[in-house]
């Protein structure tokens, strides 16, 4: 087994995923990426390989599934892959009245955002606890810290993830494993195309972060051991000003942001 340390990125076939791949790469880190859709992480894989003299591990694996995460974790068992960092990146989300939401997707969408990241990170956390060294990120949103009508259904498995993060920080100290939120505000990733957004007043002109530099304060945020991050300014307003203002009215400011534009 090789004596360097191995990430693995869930939803490693776009946006965040692939960047933080590239980061850990560059640090040495050799990788296992998994998501749905395997080509696209064939080829960055090999583009790792080659640039940075690491081994990248390419696991095709829909974590939406029921026993996919218990899959994932005997399938890196058999190959004799031991985990040292793990990102909780995949998810997604849907857009629009919950009453309305397709309900099969939305199942989807908490198993993912939830279920698989409750599951990879219980079954792989006990290792590095006993080794003294990890590192876990787990993605959330601006969507952690308030109510967002639009997206509801979205913005409490983000919510879960906040707290859960934040617990396991706690948990933790003393450990040499750290746990860090990261919590992006609209990003460029392709995950509001997804999620049928982009006429929203959240969306709809702005100039989005890049998911470059989200993933780069995401990971040196890691490095530093801090318990989360809010990325962009207005974000990081958004986050600070919702602790001191009724429920209520967060999630009515948070609810006439998601709405779409008129005459969208």
């Amino acid at each position: 087994m090789s004596e360097r340390r191995t990430a693995l990125i869930t939803g490693a076939s776009s946006g965040f995923g692939v960047e933080f791949a590239k980061l850990f790469a560059a640090d040495g880190f050799d990788l296992v990426l998994v998501a749905r859709t395997e080509p696209p992480m064939q080829e960055l894989a090999e583009r790792l390989r080659v640039a940075h003299a690491i081994t990248a591990t390419v696991i095709a694996k829909d974590l939406s599934t029921e026993g996919a995460s218990g899959e994932l974790v005997a399938d890196l068992a058999a190959r004799g892959i031991r985990v040292d960092a793990l990102v909780n990146n995949a998810g997604f989300a849907q857009y629009g009245p919950f009453v309305e939401a397709d309900r099969d997707e939305m199942d989807q969408m908490v198993s993912v955002n939830v279920v698989a990241l409750t599951q990879l990170t219980r079954s792989l956390l006990p290792g590095m606890v006993e080794r003294g060294w990890g590192r876990i990120v787990n993605l959330g949103s601006i969507g952690s810290f308030m109510a967002a009508p639009m997206t509801g259904a979205y913005g409490a498995t983000k919510a879960y993830v906040l707290s859960l993060s934040l617990a396991l920080t706690e948990e933790l100290r003393g450990t040499g494993v750290t746990v860090t939120a990261l919590c992006p505000g609209p990003t460029e990733t392709g995950f509001q195309a997804r999620a049928e957004m982009a006429d929203s007043q959240l969306i709809a002109g702005r100039t989005l972060d890049s998911a470059e530099a989200v993933a780069r304060a995401g990971y040196t945020a890691m490095k530093r051991g801090k318990p989360y991050l809010v990325t962009g300014t207005t974000s990081r307003l958004f986050a600070f000003g919702s602790r001191f203002l009724p429920r209520t009215m967060s999630a009515k400011i948070a609810g006439r942001a998601q709405q779409k534009v008129p005459g969208a």
